[in-house]
């Protein structure tokens, strides 16, 4: 796992919310947190990106086929209502968050989940959800580890 991290929270912080919320089966991938002025959302990309390139040869840069997973976050704090209610509808579940990091986890959660579908196909979903890649099995999941997150010591 590479992580790129552009905002101002500590790289120690986001290691750990990756390995708590890490479904089983899912490594190799790169995952980068930047700031967004639109609220919290993520984008997971199974088969790579052209946005995400590497370099063979020295020069030449290609589309990397390494999962990458992109994650926006607001940046100040006064602009976080508390509690934060992720959009419902769609098949996403409605979650509410009360602080940054509880955020954090269900979105870096969320977006895990979809490479663990990409890997398991058809493989246990939560009820309700429709086919392979489902909002509402890796809403589940993000609500799962945000709850486990709140019990922790």
């Amino acid at each position: 796992m590479r992580l790129i991290n552009h905002t101002s929270v500590a790289d120690e912080l986001l290691r750990e919310i990756i390995r708590f919320t890490c479904p089983p089966g899912v490594h190799g991938f790169d995952i980068t947190f930047k700031n967004c002025a639109a609220g919290y959302r993520g984008r997971a990309y199974s088969q790579g990106t052209r946005y995400h390139t590497a370099k063979v040869a020295g020069r030449k840069v290609v589309r990397s086929r390494v999962p990458y997973i992109v994650i926006g976050r607001w940046d100040r704090e006064t602009r976080f209502k508390k509690p934060y209610k992720f959009y419902q509808g769609d098949g996403y579940l409605g979650v509410k968050v009360f602080s940054d990091e509880e955020a954090l986890v269900h979105v870096v959660a969320h977006e895990l989940r979809h490479l663990w579908q990409a890997r398991v196909k058809s493989g246990r979903r939560v009820w309700g959800a429709r086919g392979q890649f489902s909002e509402r099995d890796a809403d589940a999941y993000g609500l799962a580890c945000v709850r486990k997150w709140r019990r922790r010591p």
